[in-house]
């Protein structure tokens, strides 16, 4: 047992100081591209906000068709031939180290890995295909050529995406193994926001998001007027960094904030587990993205966040009266910062007298994570208030939080029980949202849907709305980011309008198809709260071709309506290989035949409906 007990400290020790401790593997791992030449033309780092997730590893200009080449020798567990995503990508495994390097949007494999993949596409009739070799299978040594820089997949140019993970997942920061890109060009901050974390909350006078442009200085960035705040209220801030001679932009790694000279929150963009990938919509401000298509960071820690990168939760209580001097360090990989320097004046709200007013109309109702959110017009001179029917049939009546043009706004904590009705003098209407806990797996359930919610997929308490007509349903709202994806269960049977087998759902985002379908009900799963909508499609796939020669045909397809799900073709009968690139459309015959094309071509496309379109040619 001493034995065991002193392997496993030892094993720990080894993956705690080691396995996760890039500066121990600094000379060691040679870079993929030009690894003897040392110029380096980098077009992204780790930790940039893209759609949805952050981006995880280097992108690494250059020339399509450059070699590739093994960090260090290990051996490849995983390799894909694909048209979406990563594209053409090889995972290699490093057993020395316990880590794994990542080469994705390759144009190609080296000839021996190329043999290897195109046997396992014939033998599953498939270009898209997904292989984990054994160990002994693909072995690699240090600095081996193994594929060939590209833009496949989910590229819109030439690259090479490279990555660093050990073996549990976690994603390293490559920079820190190699001196790459050396610069002494700090972050730039472009706008800052101060936003309520509470129904209490109030910047400038409003429960609002409060935004504001800083002025440079020789030290960093300047507020020059102090923003009057009250209440809980967190930072945040647009940035990015730069580099000497690129065009680039790369992430702000960094992020240090002191109130009144003392360390309350930081955040360091140097590793996160793959598994909470999209928990980056918890690191900027998902509603401001919505709002406005900009990555507001956040500089404090949302219920919920379990990337793993932070220390402090960076909150700010501002109390009446009080002033609080605001420092925040922003720090690029290569270790040039600036601060920001920002002055909160407390000031506590003043409520308004309702017997001066009459609420004439409910005009919305909102919510902002706990805080209900009641706009209503109002008339000066007589008696009115707004009420809250609650479950428990009490009625709590509401003061105007402060007025908005011809509006009153009114705020109330969601955490004190959950309305059913809202009430003025003249007018009443249920509230419309339901209350979908977290940190546990939850299904609401109504006559004509049932959305199961695993542990995990909201970041905390939610209020959403469901609804459901003869050719769509809504799940919402639009500012509510899913972590993780949420199954919907729906009941066709009850509300559909249209034959559902030849059926796909069309969101904003995505499309999909019915998992379980029967004769009452479907499934699919969908990564995020919007309107989902049933859309008939008739139409098969079209194709078209493009070039002719004894040795190749190179044909364009396309779908306009569920998409493509796969196509097959057979040269007299038997199957031969295509390859596909979806960015243009285009598919071709296996490059690697260089024998002459004869005899009777077909090629079939499907859609992910089932619609089939089949070309035909003597060749």
């Amino acid at each position: 047992m001493q034995k065991l007990s002193f392997l496993f400290i030892s094993f720990l020790f080894y993956y705690i100081s080691f396995a996760q401790n890039p500066t121990y593997f600094k000379g060691k791992y040679v870079f993929p591209v030009k690894p003897d030449s040392g110029k380096i033309v980098l077009t992204g780092n780790m930790g940039e906000i893209r759609p949805n997730h952050f981006h995880c590893g280097l992108d690494i200009a250059d020339k399509e068709g450059e070699p590739i080449h093994s960090i260090y020798k290990g051996y490849i567990s995983r390799i894909k031939a694909s048209t979406f995503g990563y594209g053409n990508v090889i995972y290699v495994t490093h057993p020395e180290t316990e880590h794994v390097s990542v080469y994705a949007h390759l144009s190609d494999f080296s000839p021996r890995i190329r043999r290897y993949i195109r046997e396992k596409q014939y033998e599953q009739e498939s270009f898209e295909v997904e292989i984990f070799p054994s160990v002994e299978e693909l072995p690699v040594t240090t600095k081996e050529i193994i594929g060939y820089l590209g833009n496949t997949g989910g590229s819109y140019g030439p690259h090479l995406h490279f990555e660093i993970r050990t073996i549990a997942d976690f994603v390293l920061n490559p920079q820190f193994f190699y001196d790459i890109q050396k610069d002494n060009i700090p972050p730039k901050l472009f706008q800052i926001a101060i936003s309520p974390l509470s129904s209490e909350s109030r910047i400038e006078s409003r429960y609002q998001i409060y935004r504001a442009t800083p002025l440079a200085t020789k030290e960093g960035w300047s507020i020059l007027k102090p923003i009057s705040a009250y209440g809980l209220v967190g930072l945040e801030g647009i940035t990015w960094d730069m580099a000497q001679g690129a065009t680039s932009t790369y992430a702000t790694t960094k992020a240090r904030l002191r109130v009144d000279g003392k360390e309350i929150f930081s955040f360091h963009i140097d590793h996160f587990p793959m598994y909470e990938l999209y928990g980056m919509n918890l690191h900027i401000n998902y509603k401001l993205l919505k709002q406005t298509g900009s990555n507001f960071q956040r500089f404090y820690q949302v219920d919920g966040n379990r990337l793993g990168i932070y220390k402090g939760n960076g909150k700010i209580l501002v109390e009446d009266g009080k002033s609080y001097n605001l420092e925040l360090d922003l720090e690029d990989v290569n270790g040039n910062f600036k601060t920001l320097f920002l002055t909160l004046e407390g000031k506590k709200p003043s409520f308004i007298n309702n017997s001066k007013l009459i609420t004439s109309a409910i005009l919305s109702q909102d919510t902002d994570e706990n805080t209900l959110i009641i706009k209503a017009r109002y008339l000066k001179g007589s008696e009115g208030n707004i009420d809250l029917i609650l479950s428990d049939n009490k009625q709590e009546s509401l003061p105007i939080a402060y007025i908005q043009g011809n509006e009153a706004v009114y705020l109330y904590d969601l955490r004190k029980g959950v309305p059913l009705k809202i009430k003025s003098a003249n007018i009443e209407m249920p509230f419309r949202k339901q209350m979908i806990p977290s940190g546990t797996n939850y299904t609401y359930k109504d006559p004509f849907m049932e959305v199961y919610f695993p542990n995990g997929a909201l970041a905390d308490t939610s209020y959403l709305d469901f609804s459901a007509k003869s050719s769509h349903f809504y799940i919402g709202k639009v500012y509510e980011p899913l972590i993780w994806d949420a199954e919907v269960k729906y009941n066709h049977k009850k509300n559909a309008i249209i034959e559902l087998k030849k059926a796909f759902i069309q969101s904003e985002r995505s499309k999909y198809t019915f998992s379980d379908l029967n004769d009452s009900t479907f499934t699919i799963k969908t990564g995020y709260l919007n309107d989902l909508k049933i859309t008939r499609d008739d139409t098969p796939p079209t194709i078209r071709l493009i070039r002719k020669t004894p040795q190749k045909l190179v044909f364009q397809i396309g779908d306009y309506g569920s998409g493509i799900a796969n196509f097959k073709a057979y040269l007299n009968g038997k199957f031969i290989l295509m390859e596909y690139e979806n960015k243009n459309a285009m598919i071709w015959t296996d490059p690697l035949t260089t024998e002459t094309l004869s005899g009777e071509f077909e090629l079939k496309v499907f859609d992910k409906v089932g619609n089939v379109q089949t070309y035909k040619i003597a060749l």
